[in-house]
């Protein structure tokens, strides 16, 4: 059993993105209530006429949300997933379950790999509409950049722990997950080595409105938060907001962003202005549709309490290292679950880097 808990673990890991919260597609389908097609990498959920929030079934590593925007004479996706192999699942689905429309528009919410590793897959006839700050980050060597590396650097290793706990066990049911698993992961890492990163072509600096096939879409950039160039889409006649990683959630529950290349002192006024939007439904990169507010507030507090801390702690000249073991985010417990207590190495890295730049010392 032990073994398999294993197994199941790794697979989560790799099928979420990179932070607390368990965002895996298990975790959304249950949030959601519905079922994809047996082999399916990707389930739909209908949101509003035309509109589709799209997820991850564990079928492949997808590794986050897109929505799906379905117009008089064509389709807009937002966000790309995470390998050319996954976007290519998802096309391939959005034209068998829900269009043969083509997709003419795409939008970046943000540069991490796990959003916009998809681009590729996409002609110069498509337009993918992003904001400026991605554009110049796609152009880096962002492939080699710490975030993509960390997920990226371990799945050697994690394929040879899969493999060697294959040949221990001898339960049948155990050894049928391990090598379920094993072939997502293997599956995932070969694709990791097509990628080709396609920086947005059309950009935006504040924002961005469309008029297209009968549908007004609106693009904000909030202020610096996950990155410092997150995108968020909002639907007006809809009332649908996609937040990317800039926010994250579900019903009933929060979702902790990836903390490790953001502005956090920044990042609590970026979020007033998003909550300054009349929406009714949040569409996260991670996590699943929500209706309740008062997890922006949450965030928030988190956020500031998080930057008081580490900012508390480092003027002591306690290292980030020693800092990650100090610092008690437990009362964040109700909303987080019992794995924040103690935050994210890369985040309080990020917090140090911040701090420096502000309070060299």
């Amino acid at each position: 059993m032990r073994h398999y808990l294993f197994a199941a673990m790794v697979l989560v890991m790799l099928a979420t993105s990179y932070a607390l919260g368990g965002r895996d597609g298990a975790d959304a389908a249950a949030a959601q209530g519905s079922a994809a097609p047996p082999g399916k990498a990707y389930r739909f959920e209908k949101l509003a006429d035309g509109v589709y929030f799209a997820t991850g079934t564990g079928a492949m590593t997808t590794m986050s949300n897109g929505l799906v925007i379905v117009n008089a004479d064509h389709t807009m996706l937002v966000d790309t997933s995470v390998t050319p192999a996954a976007a290519r699942a998802l096309v391939a689905q959005i034209k068998e379950e829900l269009t043969p429309k083509p997709i003419k528009y795409v939008f970046n919410s943000h540069y991490h790999f796990d959003h916009a590793h998809g681009n590729q897959i996409f002609g110069d006839d498509v337009e993918i509409i992003g904001h400026d700050y991605v554009r110049r980050m796609h152009l880096t060597n962002v492939l080699k950049q710490r975030t993509a590396r960390s997920f990226t650097e371990g799945l050697p290793a994690q394929i040879a722990q899969m493999k060697q706990r294959i040949t221990q066990t001898t339960d049948a049911k155990e050894r049928a997950g391990l090598e379920a698993s094993l072939g997502v992961t293997e599956a995932h890492y070969k694709a990791t080595q097509d990628v080709v990163v396609k920086p947005p072509n059309v950009t935006f600096t504040d924002s961005m409105a469309l008029y297209k096939g009968g549908r007004e879409v609106q693009l904000h950039f909030l202020g610096r938060g996950h990155t410092g160039g997150d995108t968020i889409l909002f639907l007006p006649a809809e009332r649908i907001v996609f937040t990317g990683d800039f926010f994250e959630g579900r019903p009933g529950g929060g979702v902790l962003s990836y903390l490790g290349d953001s502005f956090i002192d920044e990042w609590p006024a970026s979020l007033e202005r998003l909550k300054a939007i009349d929406f009714d439904v949040i569409v996260p990169g991670h996590g699943a549709p929500l209706r309740e507010r008062k997890q922006i507030e949450d965030f928030q507090n988190y956020l500031r309490d998080f930057w008081r801390q580490a900012s508390a702690l480092r003027a002591q000249g306690v290292t980030a290292e020693q800092a990650t073991e100090r610092m008690d985010m437990s009362k964040y417990a109700p909303q987080y679950g019992p794995r924040v207590a103690h935050p994210d190495a890369r985040a309080v890295l990020r917090a140090y880097e911040l701090l420096q730049i502000q309070m060299p010392m």
